[in-house]
């Protein structure tokens, strides 16, 4: 049977139409897909290592500006931020807590057109930290292990025999007879002995803390000295990191 021409033309266009629509609708579904990961790629957790005015260098008049660029990514995000600081509490630095925190501020405020502290309805803070948990590590107490050449695998092999023991010092480690040693405690031992007095020492942060930010971005520095610090201590609990080099000062 022979379909008249206006019939045809009719089935024509709504075939096209239905795929077009098709297509709108898997564009559509593309789209939104990437909004959804770009807002899960904002709230993403954070883990931020020393990023403060000591070692920015602008006390020297010189300041290295992947310091700004960690501070505008980290204040761009919006999920929680687990933040790492020497402060002069612990006498590692001569910064207070306070002295980052204002630091952070001010480098949001002058990079930020956007932001007018005279806008009566801005906020008072530049930054919201009730996103931030805030540690004062001082010094990490493994530096001087990874300063002196001690292997990687040996420092977290003793991070993890101190918590096997329930030890917070590598001096206060104890191991059986030389004949009943794993060979692992064998190069715990070594290295011990190696470095004598100068311990590993763990109790500078919460385990229980690192794990909830398990996958979270690493950003900071120094790449080799307490952001490597961070790395070590999470790598001997398999808890999971992301480094964004490009971010990362050495």
């Amino acid at each position: 049977m022979l379909i008249p021409c206006f019939l045809l033309y009719l089935i024509i266009t709504k075939l096209a139409f239905l795929g077009e629509s098709s297509v709108a609708k898997k564009q559509h579904k593309y789209w939104m897909r990437i909004q959804e990961i770009l807002a899960e790629g904002r709230a993403h957790p954070v883990i931020v290592v020393d990023v403060q005015p000591e070692y920015s260098g602008m006390n020297d008049g010189d300041e290295n500006s992947v310091f700004t660029q960690i501070i505008q990514f980290v204040n761009h995000q919006t999920g929680p931020v687990l933040m790492f600081i020497n402060a002069e509490q612990t006498g590692v630095s001569l910064d207070s807590i306070d002295d980052v925190l204002a630091y952070w501020e001010d480098t949001v405020i002058q990079n930020d057109p956007n932001w007018h502290d005279e806008d009566p309805f801005a906020p008072k803070s530049a930054i919201n930290w009730n996103r931030f948990e805030i540690v004062d590590k001082g010094y990490g107490y493994l530096r001087s292990w990874m300063d002196s050449g001690i292997e990687p695998a040996t420092i977290i092999a003793t991070i993890r025999e101190l918590y096997q023991q329930k030890k917070t010092d590598s001096r206060e480690l104890q191991f059986p007879a030389s004949n009943r040693r794993t060979p692992q405690q064998s190069l715990i031992m070594g290295a011990m002995q190696e470095m004598e007095d100068d311990p590993i020492s763990v109790n500078w942060t919460s385990i229980a803390q690192l794990k909830r930010f398990s996958g979270a971005y690493i950003v900071g520095g120094a790449r080799d000295q307490c952001l490597r610090e961070v790395e070590l201590l999470m790598n001997a609990f398999n808890i999971r990191y992301k480094r964004i080099d490009s971010l990362v000062y050495t």
